[in-house]
């Protein structure tokens, strides 16, 4: 009985010095990445959505996902109901007004031939006139005969000059009524026109969002369109990182479509706007090393390199404690830090090589 006391006593003893080990690690020098990291997705350049200008129902669908393109070619017909029997009216109303100015029944034939019969009246009452002063002058009418004949003239010549302003006046109106129902009618032209959606870039469909006969209303997304070849990554970075991110950084990407493998890209532009909702702002990176095959949508884990350092004393980082300090075997030490990476931070005053500190316990 005393044997197995003895036992028992000796394993609570080895127990209790397990439980006594600290996690230690011993300091020494290594190279270290400092780098900014953030999700990843990738999208192709030149990507836009495409909305229709007018509503209407989607009556022609004329390319599906994964179709290449070509810019100009058609991809969407909306049949657009109001901007069908506007156009029709625009039309009707452009007849009419070309048939009022040049047609054969046109108000400006009428009262061409009114000019032309006040222009024959008032010759004959001008002939008249001359003829009944030369009488006059000779004592072969009254004076009160000459005054109504000049009477006569008079009134004729201002007849005839009011018709031909009223016919310069009603001209004017017509060419001006003319104008206005051609650019109604173009107008009208042109809504139909934006009925017929077309491609503005050389691409790829990449996705359909409405089916054939679904109503379209205006600025409703109806695809995506975006190049076949080339690509772009999108990373969203925190605000506390973005001043350290400059264009041309190398940046590596991981992408759960290609596991294991690391893809080279560069930061070639940063969107200036934070995004309030996030609190992050846009950066965009180009490949390097594309892999042959990439898909809209693709996503990882990207990683843009701020600054690398070479031979360096650095130590993981939960290592440090709260108050950014480090335990050794000569007690806490606060140090000096530098670059930090994802895992690991730079030591530049504190810590020599060989040192052994201790993982903070919880």
């Amino acid at each position: 009985m005393k044997k197995y006391s003895l036992y028992f006593v000796l394993l609570l003893l080895l127990f209790s010095s397990c439980s006594d080990e600290r996690i230690e690690y011993v300091v020494k020098k290594t190279d270290l990445v400092e780098a900014v990291y953030s999700s990843a997705s990738v999208k192709p350049v030149d990507v836009y959505t495409v909305k229709s200008t007018v509503g209407g129902y989607l009556d022609g669908i004329l390319h599906q996902e994964g179709d290449l393109i070509s810019k100009g070619e058609l991809l969407f017909v909306i049949r657009d109901i109001a901007g069908s029997n506007s156009e029709d009216n625009a039309r009707l109303a452009y007849e009419l007004a070309q048939k009022n100015l040049v047609g054969e029944r046109s108000v400006l034939r009428d009262m061409e031939l009114e000019i032309a019969n006040l222009a024959l009246k008032r010759k004959n009452d001008s002939l008249n006139y001359a003829r009944n002063k030369a009488l006059y002058d000779s004592g072969g009418i009254t004076k009160i005969e000459l005054e109504q004949s000049q009477l006569l003239y008079e009134s004729a010549r201002s007849s005839h000059l009011s018709a031909i302003n009223r016919y310069n006046r009603t001209e004017r109106e017509l060419r001006t009524s003319l104008e206005q129902a051609r650019n109604n009618y173009n107008s009208s032209a042109s809504r139909s026109d934006d009925a017929h959606i077309s491609s503005v870039l050389n691409g790829r469909v990449y996705s359909v969002l409405k089916e054939k006969g679904d109503l379209v209303s205006i600025q409703e997304p109806i695809a995506v369109i975006g190049s076949a070849t080339e690509f772009e990554i999108e990373l969203l970075v925190d605000e506390v990182d973005i001043a350290k991110v400059r264009e041309g950084q190398l940046m590596y990407i991981n992408m759960e479509a290609f596991p294991g493998k690391v893809f080279e890209a560069e930061v070639v532009r940063i969107v200036p706007k934070m995004d309030e909702q996030t609190q992050t702002f846009k950066v965009v990176g180009k490949f390097r090393n594309a892999p042959s095959q990439l898909y809209m949508g693709l996503s990882g884990e990207a990683s843009i390199v701020i600054e690398e350092r070479k031979n360096v004393i650095a130590i993981p980082r939960e290592y440090i404690n709260d108050k950014g300090e480090v335990e050794t075997e000569a007690g806490f030490k606060k140090l000096k830090l530098g670059v930090k990476s994802l895992s690991d931070v730079e030591v530049l005053e504190g810590l020599n090589p060989g040192e052994i500190i201790y993982k903070p316990e919880n």
